[in-house]
């Protein structure tokens, strides 16, 4: 009951987030922050749940364009990289911690990148699109341009999505309610 308590507030804090995003403007994402949080709290399956609720979400706020559901990979692969740290007892200092922001915007760099290019030709109505335009303008290829338009973006949403999710982990792992290192055959 309370993972599902927790799924569920935490698709709409990544809903409400990136919807606040989007009417701003900015060229970021912060739709990924309790899917880390998530992830490293409750585990991989329920992070998936809130990346891909998020995702469904977002769909839902905007009208349908069904532009968001593929996204959900991305926040998949955050949920993945932090569940990876924690399940190995590294989401203990903050060098660890910025490695794995680090992994978390590479990856959803690449993976975001290659949807936007590949199954939108690179324009998915969001702030990034602005850095897109401007280095194709600039002659990159739409490939190369989607990648580097994505990194600094996500470098800044990811750390900090993963920043939280540290400091959320560490709060309840203080208190016990959750391990802080990958269980033993015997746990």
């Amino acid at each position: 009951m309370i993972v599902a308590l927790v799924i569920v507030v935490g698709i709409a804090v990544n809903g409400g987030l990136n919807a606040a995003n989007n009417a701003l403007s900015l060229p970021f994402f912060f739709d990924s922050i309790a899917t880390a949080v998530v992830a490293a709290t409750m585990g991989l399956v329920p992070g998936f749940v809130v990346a891909l609720g998020t995702n469904m979400l977002i769909e839902v706020f905007m009208g349908f364009p069904w532009t968001n559901v593929p996204f959900a990979l991305c926040g998949m692969a955050t949920a993945v990289i932090v569940w990876v740290f924690v399940r190995r007892g590294a989401f203990n200092n903050i060098g660890n911690v910025l490695l794995a922001s680090l992994l978390v915007a590479l990856a959803n760099s690449l993976l975001g990148a290659t949807i936007a290019t590949f199954v939108y030709g690179g324009v998915t109505g969001v702030g990034v699109d602005y850095l897109v335009t401007g280095l194709v303008a600039a002659g990159q290829s739409i490939v190369s341009a989607s990648f580097w338009a994505r990194i600094p973006a996500n470098l800044f949403d990811k750390t900090i999505a993963v920043l939280v999710a540290y400091f959320v982990f560490r709060f309840v792992a203080d208190r016990g309610w959750v391990p802080t290192h990958a269980p033993t055959d015997t746990e």
